[in-house]
């Protein structure tokens, strides 16, 4: 499993995760803030690890430009 597809899952459980504790919250007639907090906090999450996901991609796709400029150590020697 990639990195992008392992982000992909924890962002769509998370998501669900959030939508089943508002749903949860709304047929117990619960309409405070706890319940609204801990869902906006789970919708967080999940952007943060899309966002993780992404940044990782984009190191990963460094261009090779950059490597050849700075070999790592053992191809100095």
């Amino acid at each position: 499993m990639t990195h992008e597809e392992f982000a992909r899952r924890a962002e769509w459980r998370l998501l669900e995760a959030a939508d089943r504790l508002e749903g949860e919250a709304r047929d117990l007639g619960i309409h405070g803030e706890t319940s609204k907090t801990r869902a906006g906090e789970l919708r967080v999450a999940a952007l943060l690890v899309r966002e993780e996901a992404e940044a990782v991609g984009r190191e990963e796709r460094r261009p090779t430009a950059e490597v050849a400029e700075n070999p790592p150590l053992e191809a100095q020697a």
